[in-house]
């Protein structure tokens, strides 16, 4: 059950290192090469068939840019393991629906749990509501903190006062 995870940031980072902990083998897609500890990091377009290849259960905690709108398409649902899971926690774009639909009813991906999706809140009467091979949950894979926010917040606010770096700026060329 080699697990892939796609988007190797803050938050897909932490997935990799929490399912490796558990004895599965993980393997990281980014846009960019990382080097991770314990699991091998595969990067760029170039190596996202490789990726998708030895994948069995594919986590998608990607952004939602240009790049990565569908994503998951038809052609890389095709290239995942036989029997695949398909787990999004990311943005919802990045699977295209149709695709995924098509590979669940012919047997390709055995199930899917969606936490986030193209159109929120998921409209009523899409398939995903009715279909025996998906789970759909509300948008809470990741909840934020109140505490722990609101401290993380102060502390950028005073970093940027005395002119200290800030991590977490987002790069409005990349998208995220």
């Amino acid at each position: 059950w080699p697990v892939g995870v796609m988007g190797m940031g803050s938050i897909g980072a932490v997935i990799a290192r929490a399912v490796a902990g558990f004895d599965y083998p993980v393997q990281g897609w980014s846009r960019s090469p990382k080097a991770m500890d314990g699991f091998k990091v595969y990067a760029g377009r170039d190596e996202l068939d490789a990726f998708l290849a030895a994948t069995r259960v594919l986590v998608l905690a990607l952004p939602l840019t240009a790049d990565t709108r569908h994503v998951v398409d038809a052609q890389a649902l095709a290239t995942l393991r036989d029997g695949a899971l398909v787990i999004n926690v990311g943005r919802g774009a990045l699977i295209d629906d149709g695709a995924l639909l098509a590979a669940l009813d012919a047997g390709k991906v055995a199930r899917a749990a969606l936490d986030v999706f193209a159109a929120e809140p998921l409209p009523d009467g899409h398939a995903y509501w009715t279909h025996p091979k998906v789970t759909v949950t509300p948008h809470i894979s990741g909840t934020t903190l109140i505490a722990p926010g609101v401290a993380q917040i102060v502390a950028k606010i005073e970093a940027l006062e005395r002119g200290d770096p800030v991590d977490g700026i987002v790069d409005l060329e990349r998208g995220y």
